[in-house]
């Protein structure tokens, strides 16, 4: 028998990798790469087939996607060969299911590795965009990304978008303008153009290019996503969840992995039921805590409840005699033993019909199971938080991963126009703090940085316990402080978060107040009306 030359095996390996995503295309490859490796064990092209394999294996693996081997060879690869890119690329891939650190670390190496690749570009804009908060970077290599594929909508769709994380509306409108210019059905930038009339408070006309997105795939996750927050947001409480219920949440199953395991529908609810359900957590931490008061609900009507928290929360919630019969947990179940699974914030439309009012009274948190024994506070701060001084909790800012953080952050030193009354003592309850707005707040003799003191959320429970007055933007503190029942103003953008609608007070929180902007981006009403607040707080104390 003839035996074929390594040369003539990768050739067609390589032929085989131009569409590796087949089934039989795959088992080809693989088949050539085991025979290619016996001559040559540091062949890039059979590694890479290998790594593949390994890849297609561990997804079939579900509930626990193990990449481990799939990572060693593509490893392997880059260590024999540098400048092998696709290699680089499936390790991305691989890094965005289980580790962004990876992510970042590898992306960063093969931008340097391969200067200005659009294929590296684009994934680290991506990131940088979406993930590490670094937006104005993303514009930077996204604009390169145009350069060198002029003609690629995706490409344009993508700048237009991080346009409008960085609030630079003209240029994102134009940017989508010439994807739709080579491609008229060019979704993202439909919704792009929605995105950006919603944010200038346009709310007919990005209702018009979310539906426009729809017309063209019904089943679009961001077409659905953002009509179903922008009907939510101008009061159609019951229109606007059966929207948002066509939102991807199989996103969210393979780290669970029970796509097997049956969703829970509205139909389907019985009382008197002993079934077993879980509850999944999804999105932040703010929806943790906001959507958990609809948990005791499937208690009542007979279920027995668990409920997949988020890890940090979990402390927190044990405070709630609400949740006392129901299995809370940090970890991730093995959800297929359970008789059904329900992600958290589709509660409220599961039980519409059995509730037909909005349930607006937030979990009951017992002061009493509150421990501060393991609260570290120096003495300074200690005696301080003693005085009979006026005590306020602040945050001005969430973390700039999230998408709308753009709108719903303030500049440090706009916010610090409340720090010119003296007779106040403010604490910073908000964990992320940047290296130079600690060296702003330092000139501020009664502004007491607590960041470095919130090692976790019952840390951060116990000092919203100890203030009189909490003032942040939109993030979980508020939550938070809205469940302990504290006096708390919440900071609002002209353009808010859906939950908060459009004008008035939010009845989510008995205890939460809402300052809301009168212009797009000008936060001068809000933070006047917290001044005058705090003038009005000291004069009723005297």
């Amino acid at each position: 028998m003839k035996v074929r030359s390594t040369d003539s095996l990768e050739n067609d390996l390589k032929e085989c990798l131009t569409n590796p995503h087949t089934s039989q295309n795959l088992t080809q490859a693989v088949s050539l790469a085991e025979q290619i490796i016996k001559f040559d064990k540091n062949s890039n092209y059979a590694n890479y087939a290998l790594a593949l394999h390994e890849l297609a294996l561990a997804n079939r693996s579900a509930p626990m996607v193990d990449y481990t081997k799939a990572e060693q060879v593509l490893k392997k690869i880059i260590n024999i060969d540098p400048n092998f890119i696709e290699a680089y690329l499936m390790l991305v891939k691989i890094y965005k299911e289980v580790d962004k650190n990876e992510e970042y670390k590898i992306l960063l190496k093969a931008n340097k590795q391969f200067k200005d690749h659009y294929l590296i570009m684009f994934d680290l804009a991506n990131l940088m965009t979406f993930k590490t908060g670094e937006k104005e970077k993303g514009v930077e290599l996204y604009a390169k990304c145009v350069q060198k594929l002029p003609m690629v909508d995706s490409a344009w769709a993508a700048l237009g978008t991080a346009y409008c994380f960085t609030r630079q509306f003209d240029m994102a409108m134009k940017s989508f303008d010439t994807a739709l210019a080579i491609n008229p059905e060019n979704i993202p930038s439909i919704l792009g153009k929605g995105v950006v009339h919603f944010e200038n408070s346009n709310f007919a006309e990005a209702r018009k290019y979310y539906e426009k997105a729809l017309v063209i795939d019904k089943n679009s996750f961001w077409g659905n996503f953002n009509l179903g927050l922008l009907t939510l947001l101008e009061g159609n409480f019951l229109k606007g969840l059966e929207v948002f219920e066509k939102r991807d949440k199989d996103q969210y199953l393979e780290k669970y992995g029970g796509k097997f395991l049956p969703e829970l529908t509205k139909d389907e609810i019985r009382e008197g039921s002993n079934q077993e359900i879980v509850v999944l957590r999804e999105q932040g931490l703010g929806d943790d805590v906001m959507f958990s008061r609809y948990l005791p609900l499937f208690k009542d009507l007979g279920y027995k409840v668990t409920y997949a928290c988020s890890p940090e929360l979990k402390d927190f919630f044990e405070l709630s005699p609400d949740l006392d019969d129901i299995n809370l947990t940090s970890n991730i179940p093995d959800i297929r033993h359970f008789d059904y699974r329900i992600f958290l914030m589709s509660l409220p439309w599961i039980l519409s019909d059995k509730y037909k009012k909005k349930l607006n009274q937030p979990l009951k948190i017992d002061l009493s199971r509150l421990d501060d024994t393991s609260l570290k506070i120096p003495n300074k701060i200690q005696k301080v938080i003693k005085s009979k001084k006026l005590k306020v909790g602040i945050s001005w800012s969430g973390s700039p991963k999230h998408m709308r953080d753009f709108c719903r952050s303030i500049d440090l030193e706009i916010f610090s126009k409340i720090f010119e009354n003296t007779d106040v003592e403010f604490f910073v309850l908000q964990k992320v703090i940047k290296t130079k707005e600690k060296s702003f707040l330092k000139k501020y003799k009664n502004v007491h940085n607590c960041s470095d003191y919130l090692d976790n959320f019952i840390d951060t429970a116990n000092f919203i316990n100890k203030m009189d007055i909490i003032f942040s933007v939109d993030t979980s503190l508020v939550h938070m402080a809205g469940t302990m029942n504290k006096t708390t103003y919440l900071l609002l953008p002209k353009v808010p978060d859906y939950r908060w609608g459009l004008e008035g007070n939010q009845d989510w929180y008995p205890s939460v107040k809402a300052l809301r902007q009168k212009d797009v981006d000008n936060w001068s009403y809000p933070l006047k009306e917290c001044q005058n607040l705090l003038k009005k707080s000291l004069s009723s104390s005297k």
